[in-house]
Order: C-alpha cells, then sequence, then structure tokens
C-alpha cells in the first residue's frame, strides 16, 4: 500500500470517526437529559456540535486538498 493510499483512507476513516462521535455523543446527552433533567445536561449539546464542526471541516480539508494535488498535477503536465 503507498503512503497516498495510506493517507487517502486515513481521512476517510477519520471522517466518519467524528459523524460517530457526534451521533453517540448526541444520543447520549438526549438520554441523560431525559433520565436526570435538562439543567446539567443541556450545556454538553457542545460535544456533538464540535464533533460536525470537526466533521465538516476534515471534509473541507480533504477537498481542498485534492484540488491542489490537481493543480500541481496540471502544472507538472504543462512543464
Amino acid at each position: 500500500m503507498s503512503q497516498k493510499d495510506f493517507i487517502s483512507r486515513y481521512n476517510i476513516i477519520s471522517g466518519y470517526l467524528w459523524l460517530a462521535i457526534a451521533a453517540l455523543s448526541f444520543l447520549a446527552v438526549c438520554y441523560k437529559i431525559f433520565t436526570e433533567g435538562a439543567e446539567t445536561w443541556a450545556a454538553y449539546f457542545i460535544v456533538p456540535a464540535m464533533a460536525l464542526i470537526m466533521y465538516f471541516t476534515k471534509k473541507w480539508m480533504m477537498k481542498r486538498m485534492q484540488n491542489h494535488l490537481r493543480e500541481l498535477q496540471e502544472q507538472k503536465e504543462k512543464k
């Protein structure tokens, strides 16, 4: 497996990891709110929100890197 394939696979897996963290933490906070009340647990909705922000940032950076690599390849082909 080449280094490029490993990094690409790592980026995809880590993106899904952030989605899983967001989903599981959202479910955990909802469960705690229903069982213990929203007074203390409502603030913990920041955890799934931050995980979603990390997912979309990761996705944006991956797309940006792919565009950069494509531009470098096109420049290399022109020379």
